[in-house]
């Protein structure tokens, strides 16, 4: 079941800049160094948000006898400050052009990176993930503002695909390579290693985008009126609601509890663990650059998409409550992290769907809201995770220097999941509109906003 629209033709965007000049005034050799260059960037910016707590909860929470809530709180803390930022960044990076945003983000970024593997109190350890998560809150929207401004329009969708690869093999090398550094070098000197390279990506993107010609910086006012229509357009709320759930979980296991989960209810060592993560990680990739093509197999039908993505979170956290519960071998769980994995997929379909159910000239803002309500979600149910987990403590075992958490913490945090999970999807039957790649019409959302 879906809600009958009144739908206007192909949706359509403002034509990026690249169609008014810079992107031929400048060879294309450079273009793409450029563009390599900042993809580097955003590695190294995914590989601090998936990295950190997941693969050294353990080590974190030995060496500053931390509770499982205060070890989960430096990666939603991290998502707060980025979550927070992302209706700013878009303003800025309009206002003063990408390229100065993105060297400054990396800049705050490189900071904090250095100051985590330092710090020896646990105020320095949040201090410098507030700082880390400020930063890298201006890679992603920096560097979709620069490619819209250097490279032709055609390019634009393969471009991002190929930024979100770049992402993806940050949040691999965050996985067992970082695990197998950490058994080798230690936590910190590992991290140290990370921010002195994350120091020398952001003077060669400087060095490289100073090479090249400077577009003219459209000096645009705050769009709050434009934000306040998306907000208030009853046809948003339903994705809105979705991107706080359905993302988060995902997240949950990929940088949070996931490798932990598999050692302490599991019994895997922390590089089999660390494995398993890194499989997830690898489809997370392979899944994000299949959302196009998935929709032109569906004929740019969108709801089938959301409802297929949303279905295997379902599928995969009642699959894992249910092995948990029946003490399942590893190779089940391992499914459950590939079908999360796998529900990357819709996220192409979403962000086009909340494109088309709001107004044509607030593409920035509209997706800057979808973000932002995602990267919330993250944060809250990492915080309800880590809370979870203390509820049990009085049962946790000492092991090594590890603290063991009961089958019982796991299990009721999947029942969680699998409830937020089903909300989910019975809104995505029920209140997720179909666009067929069509925008609503201005008169529709007017009813809608009303």
């Amino acid at each position: 079941m879906s809600r009958n629209l009144t739908l206007n033709g192909p949706a359509h965007t403002v034509p990026p800049a690249s169609q008014f000049g810079p992107a031929t005034a400048t060879p294309g050799g450079a273009r793409a160094v450029a563009f390599g260059a900042m993809a580097s960037i955003y590695c190294l910016a995914y590989f601090q948000r998936t990295g950190i707590p997941g693969t050294i909860f353990d080590e974190l929470q030995h060496e500053f006898r931390l509770s499982a809530s205060a070890v989960t709180a430096l990666g939603s803390v991290f998502i707060y400050v980025y979550a927070g930022m992302q209706l700013l960044v878009g303003m800025a990076a309009d206002r003063y052009g990408g390229r100065r945003t993105l060297l400054f983000g990396g800049a705050v970024m490189c900071v904090g990176a250095v100051l985590f593997p330092c710090a020896r109190t646990t105020t320095m350890l949040f201090a410098s993930r507030v700082l880390i998560g400020f930063g890298s809150s201006f890679v992603y929207l920096s560097i979709v503002k620069e490619v819209d401004t250097l490279f032709d329009s055609r390019h634009f969708a393969g471009l991002l695909g190929l930024a979100m690869l770049a992402s993806y093999s940050g949040a691999i090398a965050a996985t067992l390579p970082f695990e197998r550094a950490v058994h080798g070098f230690g936590w910190r000197g590992t991290l140290l290693a990370v921010g002195g390279m994350t120091v020398a990506a952001v003077i060669v993107v400087w060095a490289v985008l100073r090479r090249l010609q400077e577009p003219p910086v459209c000096r645009k006012g705050i769009p709050l009126p434009l934000l306040w229509n998306v907000l208030r357009n009853r046809l948003s709320w339903p994705l809105l609601i979705c991107a706080t759930i359905n993302f988060p979980i995902l997240f949950v296991f990929q940088g949070v509890l996931g490798k932990k989960f598999l050692q302490d209810g599991v019994g895997l060592n922390s590089a089999q663990a660390a494995a398993s993560v890194l499989v997830m990680a690898s489809v997370c990739g392979l899944s994000a650059v299949s959302g196009g093509p998935v929709l032109r197999l569906t004929r740019q039908r969108r709801k089938p998409v959301i409802l297929g993505a949303t279905g295997v979170i379902l599928l995969a956290t009642v699959l894992m409550l249910a092995a948990v519960l029946t003490a399942a071998p590893p190779w089940v769980f391992l499914m459950g992290y590939v079908l999360l994995a796998l529900s990357i997929v819709g996220s192409p379909a979403t962000s086009a769907t909340m494109k088309e159910v709001n107004r044509p000239d607030a593409v920035a803002v509209t997706i800057s809201v979808l973000n932002t309500a995602s990267y919330l979600g993250v944060g809250l149910l990492s915080n309800a995770a880590g809370a979870i987990l203390d509820a049990f403590g009085s049962r946790a075992e000492a092991a090594e220097a590890r603290i063991v958490y009961p089958t019982a913490a796991y299990a009721t945090l999947f029942a969680c999941l699998a409830g937020l999970a089903l909300v989910s999807m019975l809104i995505t039957v029920f209140l997720i509109p179909e666009t067929s790649g069509c925008a609503v019409m201005l008169s529709e959302l007017d009813r809608e906003s009303a």
